[in-house]
């Protein structure tokens, strides 16, 4: 029966570091420089609404 944990044990790991390994992955691919695309741009004032 401790086979049957070692091998569960080692899926459970080996699927967790394939998660991280994947996310590092994708953010090392995204260019970091952009901004956020919610972030408002600090090049252009927000416009006051006229009354």
């Amino acid at each position: 029966m401790a086979i049957r944990s070692l091998i569960v044990g080692i899926l459970f790991i080996s699927v967790f570091v394939a998660i991280v390994l994947s996310i590092a992955w994708i953010d090392k691919s995204q260019p970091m420089h952009e901004p956020a695309p919610l972030a408002p741009a600090p090049e252009r004032p927000i416009p006051t609404p006229m009354q």
